[in-house]
């Protein structure tokens, strides 16, 4: 049991798990790379769209990003 939570744990998390959702575009920069609000109010960033600020598409992103702002809001 010890090797499999020293070796195979840390290789699990290291794999991204994605979520696609309806999101709201908030931001396109001059290269077409967006940052969208998801349903739950957190920026995320999306990649390349072809959308404008204010349009609702259906976008897949990283959830660790959102995790990655909690933690950083929690430690304000």
């Amino acid at each position: 049991m010890t090797i499999f939570g020293v070796f195979v744990w840390p290789f699990w998390n290291l794999m991204p798990t994605y979520v696609t959702e309806q999101v709201k575009v908030i931001f396109v920069d001059e290269h077409g790379r967006c940052v969208a609000q998801s349903p739950d109010n957190y920026l995320v960033p999306i990649g390349k769209c072809d959308a404008q600020p204010g349009d609702l598409i259906i976008a897949k992103y990283h959830v660790k990003v959102k995790e990655r702002m909690i933690r950083s809001i929690r430690r304000l």
